[in-house]
């Protein structure tokens, strides 16, 4: 009888284990903003000014509420930053534009305005490899630059090719 039960048991166990496997998962789709989201090297001034001719990273990603109009802006801090900014703006995910007007800064107590974002597909040529690539470009102000400046930001999409990255 105890044989019998044990028996039982694992055939009911298996069967669990069966039918448990045979659920599909569902399937994982994309962010709000996955066509505006990714990392950039971005040039400030056209490279000249105060900033000289690097590149700096930037990165756009979705915010956790994960809507289609606002995003995440954030100059990497950990990284290669070119002022220590991060906040949320708008978006427009259909135009692939962004804007934030006195956004409140998370990296330091500041505030940031940014005017005419802009991404385009494809438009823009990454510097070693040649490859096709988005490029970006929008004016930001910092409340805390004395006189307030408006910079020209402008610059591509990151490829992950060595060539292409400015580190």
């Amino acid at each position: 009888m105890k044989r019998t039960n044990t028996i039982y048991t694992l055939l009911a166990l298996m069967l669990v284990m069966f039918l448990a496997a045979c659920h599909k998962d569902e399937k994982i789709g994309g962010t709000a903003v996955q066509t505006l989201a990714g990392e950039y090297w971005v040039k400030l001034d056209g490279g000249t000014g105060e900033f000289g001719d690097s590149y700096y990273t930037l990165s756009l990603y979705n915010t956790a509420a994960n809507k289609p109009d606002s995003i995440w802006i954030d100059d990497d801090l950990n990284s290669k930053p070119f002022w220590q900014i991060k906040g949320k703006i708008g978006c427009s995910v259909s135009n692939l534009t962004f804007s934030g007007s006195n956004v409140v800064n998370q990296d330091y107590d500041s505030h940031f305005t940014v005017t005419n974002g802009k991404i385009i597909k494809n438009a823009a040529t990454a510097p070693g490899t040649k490859l096709k690539t988005d490029s970006i470009s929008f004016d930001i102000q910092f409340d805390d630059e004395d006189p307030v400046v408006v910079h020209k930001v402008g610059g591509y999409a990151r490829t992950k090719f060595d060539a292409d990255d400015h580190y």
